[in-house]
């Protein structure tokens, strides 16, 4: 009998009971009053490992407002065009690199003004960096706040924390100690530490160090409130890795993303269902997680993310069934190439690529406080 962890699901490259449920396995198309199709895909993702030797410390997710059926028509030009006869674009594969620049031309026209991608394409830009510091607050310093009654989130403190500790922490501690914050906190908080080879006495003998050398008050004031999170941290443990393991993802950057991505088209088209490419993040469990909230069935507490969303189907597909997953990896693909450009990584694709990408990019994506990062906790106590 077949294992069914390893039985292929129809229409996907994924295995598995968990990716059974939300595929799509026919060609998307716009029909009247039942919502426009936005096709989602990224590139420089490295699960929840978001510091260390990486290629770009940004993650590009591409979106683009279009059906299969509309979507098809564009990629046969793009072929006659660039004379490609793979049987899938992919911007890694034929659109990077110093020897595709007249490739990028025909990109640069589809997305230009007048050009069939014009206005209906998207960039959202993740930090990794900035994203593991909004995670040190949000699953540390915020649980402890919410334990004494406090919503630092809706305030603004926990983004104002977070910002001044992401863009003051190199020179408050010098940029090594900082990048060790970093890679400490990825390496307590990720689906790796599983077997909890990083203890908490681990986690916070760096936490303890970069208080004791920082040079700046709001890191220090920071600091100073995650030092005392011990308890919250031991806890954490459990939640993500115990026998009742609720936070299994919780550094997991495409969850909170999609959900983002989700409602920003939706509050600019109105109803909209989402097609994602069959990324294994994106499980049948997750994907229902993100239909809740955006349906306005999640927690009070966290209602306000779902205020104007209108979402019809979230599902997945494999890219070389779907036309329009194609054109949002070239879009995802173009957004990385600029992001390497922006942190300096020598990138002809980037330079190409730069005056039509930078319009798409949305800045509310390099922000991890939009989305609740722990769990769905009761509404505070009332004063």
């Amino acid at each position: 009998m077949t294992d069914p962890s390893r039985r292929p699901n129809p229409g996907t490259g994924l295995l598995g009971p968990n990716y059974a449920r939300r595929n799509q396995l026919s060609a998307t198309t716009d029909i009247g009053g039942e919502g426009r199709w936005v096709a989602v895909d990224e590139s420089g993702w490295d699960g929840d490992q978001l510091h260390g030797e990486q290629r770009s410390r940004y993650l590009s997710i591409g979106s683009v407002a279009i059906s299969d059926a509309d979507a098809e028509p564009i990629v046969d030009e793009i072929r006659t065009a660039t004379r490609l006869q793979a049987p899938e674009l992919k911007f890694s594969k034929a659109f990077a690199g110093p020897k595709n620049g007249q490739r990028r031309s025909v990109l640069s026209a589809l997305l230009a003004p007048g050009g069939a991608l014009h206005e209906r394409a998207s960039v959202y830009l993740i930090d990794k960096h900035y994203f593991v510091v909004g995670k040190l607050i949000d699953l540390f310093v915020e649980e402890q706040a919410h334990k004494q009654g406090r919503n630092i989130r809706n305030t603004g403190h926990a983004r104002k924390m977070t910002r001044s500790l992401f863009e003051e922490g190199p020179r408050a501690l010098g940029l090594a100690l900082f990048d060790r914050l970093l890679s400490s906190t990825v390496a307590f908080t990720s689906h790796k530490n599983r077997d909890q080879q990083v203890t908490v006495d681990d986690f916070y003998e760096v936490v303890e160090e970069a208080w004791a050398r920082s040079r700046r008050r709001n890191v220090t004031e920071a600091l100073t409130l995650l030092r005392t999170t011990r308890e919250e941290a031991t806890e954490y443990l459990q939640d993500a890795h115990g026998p009742d393991a609720v936070l299994p993802q919780a550094l997991e950057p495409l969850i909170p993303a999609v959900a983002a991505i989700t409602a920003n088209w939706s509050r600019k088209l109105g109803r909209v269902n989402m097609l994602v490419d069959d990324q294994r993040a994106l499980s049948d469990a997750n994907l229902d997680d993100i239909e809740t909230e955006a349906r306005d069935r999640g927690h009070p507490e966290f209602r306000y993310l779902s205020r104007g969303v209108h979402l019809g189907q979230l599902l997945r597909g494999q890219s070389t069934q779907h036309p329009s997953l194609q054109l949002a990896d070239l879009i995802s693909g173009a957004g990385f190439s600029v992001a390497q450009r922006h942190h300096g990584l020598a990138n002809p694709a980037g330079e190409d690529l730069y005056s039509v990408v930078v319009p798409l990019i949305d800045v509310a994506g390099m922000l991890p406080h939009d989305e609740p990062a722990r769990v769905a906790h009761p509404a505070p106590p009332a004063a």
